[in-house]
């Protein structure tokens, strides 16, 4: 049986990298997906979205964070609250909101 998004974070956590791997395979193409209907949202077109910068580099910083977080806190995934899919919109959600020059109140 394939293992949650959460297990694999749980298990990335307690030091499996090749979890952080399978789950990065797992979502790189929806989170890329998301990425661009968020730069289509903020600026009003899709030919502008699609020309305004490389979502690979803002997946890249997503990804650099898991890999921080789980340096910060050794053992346990920190967002338990938050589904794991949740969690990396959020991420994503961030990252896109700095590169695009808003602060948001979160």
């Amino acid at each position: 049986m394939k293992p949650t998004d959460e297990e694999l974070l749980h298990g990335f956590c307690a030091g499996d990298t090749a979890a952080l791997d399978r789950l990065a395979e797992r979502h790189d193409p929806l989170l890329d997906e998301f990425a661009y209907l968020i730069l289509r949202t903020r600026t009003g077109s899709a030919v502008q979205a699609l020309g305004e910068w490389d979502t690979d580099e803002r997946l890249a910083s997503v990804w650099a964070h898991v890999v921080m977080t789980r340096q910060a806190v050794m053992g346990s995934w920190p967002h338990q609250r938050l589904s794991a899919l949740t969690w990396l919109i959020h991420l994503l959600c961030l990252e896109m909101d700095q590169h695009l020059g808003f602060r948001g109140p979160f």
